[in-house]
């Protein structure tokens, strides 16, 4: 690829994997993203009703985020993340019934045994008959799994044994924040194949790790710098209209001719822009994530990250703790996953259930008082990982020779993830030097 002129249309972090990676490949590389920043769905913003920087979501990412620690190491921000040693997550229900995942060093996949057979959500009977299903799941490698992508992972667990009680206080604790959707929603090859990666093949695989500061500061400065500085060009704040072979057209009018061109963008806007690289819209449908942030005048929350079954709450962070934010009190953050009810909700009202919640699930909250709140709603946070998505999502290559596909909702085998947005960045580098290569001349 070396001296080729490749044209990167979408900034998100499919995007910036593919500008970085061409760029290593010694391409010259032009990025191109109409928002004035980088870094997609991934970015932080300043919240008007209470001037705290949010993010767009909480996003985490997982020891088994391979492709996504390396981008960061690459852009030399890794350094403002953590990652949990080991997994180690703490699950309670409404009640008060206590369990906690973690990763022992026991070689994969009996690293998660100990914790598991301890697992107090589960009785004795649910845990016996889980184990023989991910005894099963293990047991169906590649080939397997990718058979399974029609059926619903809740159909598949109950035709392994497990009853709706185990489907929602252990599988779900997994699927639902990885798939962003229930078992019963999900295809059965998605959801094993990140119990797969997360929990069973390696030790660290399922270790949560988060961004120690804004996504913006994470993605957006980092990215420009090493693309400007490796001779590359930046282009914010003006949208691709168009694109073929030869290069692409921006809103503002100007032409910019290339080797190849990316379209690291949603299927939408890349259908738009070039019809004859993706004939037919995937219609992968849309899943939504809310987000509630909750300020309390002390601690109410007594650990980084905690799960919860039973209620709507699903997961709380302690971001006072993961951000290092100096004001008195607590800052939590609770991430809604498949919030399809929430959307509807109005933000203040939303606030205040999850604020009862939030008492009746913790003991530090009795007595607690909440100084501020905010909500961050996204209505197409992700595709919906309904069955049959797999045969719906293209790979990078298309009809279109020197016109190639990125985008987490292409065919990475991952959900619509930060890993899967990197990793279908790297593949479209990939088919992108294989056609150079392969052109006569």
């Amino acid at each position: 690829m070396r001296g080729a002129h490749v044209v990167v249309a979408g900034g998100g972090l499919a995007g910036i994997a593919t500008a970085v990676e061409a760029t290593a490949r010694g391409a010259r590389v032009t990025l191109i993203e109409r928002r004035p920043f980088l870094g997609g769905k991934a970015f932080s913003f300043t919240d008007p009703g209470t001037r705290a920087e949010l993010d767009n979501g909480q996003h985490v990412h997982l020891g088994c985020c391979t492709a996504y620690m390396a981008l960061l190491g690459r852009l030399g921000s890794i350094g403002l993340t953590a990652i949990q040693p080991s997994l180690h997550v703490d699950v309670r229900d409404r009640a008060g019934v206590h369990g906690v995942l973690t990763s022992r060093r026991l070689p994969p996949p009996l690293h998660m045994g100990p914790s598991f057979a301890r697992y107090g959500l589960l009785s004795r009977a649910e845990r016996v008959r889980a184990l023989r299903a991910l005894g099963a799941i293990a047991a169906l490698g590649n080939d397997g799994r990718a058979g399974l992508d029609d059926v619903s992972f809740g159909e598949w667990l109950r035709a392994h044994g497990q009853r709706d009680a185990a489907i929602e206080r252990f599988w779900d604790v997994v699927v639902l924040p990885t798939c962003n959707d229930r078992s019963d929603r999900v295809s059965a090859a998605l959801a094993s194949f990140v119990i797969t990666e997360g929990l069973m093949r390696t030790r660290g695989g399922a270790a949560i790790g988060w961004s120690l500061v804004g996504l913006s500061h994470l993605v957006d400065a980092p990215a420009r710098w090493h693309l400007l500085r490796a001779g590359g060009t930046v282009i914010t704040g003006e949208a691709v209209v168009t694109a073929d072979a030869g290069g692409v057209t921006l809103g503002d009018g100007r032409r910019i001719d290339a080797d190849a061109v990316v379209l690291a963008l949603p299927p939408g806007r890349a259908h738009e822009a070039c019809p004859g690289a993706l004939p037919v819209h995937p219609d992968l449908g849309e899943s939504p994530i809310v987000n509630v942030h909750l300020w309390y005048d002390r601690p109410v929350l007594d650990r980084p990250v905690l799960a919860v079954v039973d209620s709507p709450v699903q997961w709380m962070f302690d971001r006072t703790a993961i951000t290092g934010e100096g004001a008195p009190g607590q800052h939590i953050a609770l991430s809604l996953s498949a919030a399809r009810a929430e959307m509807g909700v109005p933000r203040g009202e939303l606030a205040e259930a999850m604020d009862r919640e939030v008492r009746e699930i913790l003991p530090g909250g009795h007595g607690a008082s909440l100084r501020e709140w905010a909500v961050v709603k996204d209505a197409r946070a992700t595709f919906a990982p309904s069955p049959g998505q797999a045969s719906r999502r293209p790979g990078a290559r298309t009809p279109v020779e020197g016109v190639v596909l990125a985008g987490n909702w292409t065919s990475t085998g991952w959900p619509a993830t930060m890993e899967g947005a990197v990793r279908s960045g790297l593949a479209a580098v990939a088919e992108v030097g294989h056609q150079l290569t392969a052109a006569p001349g």
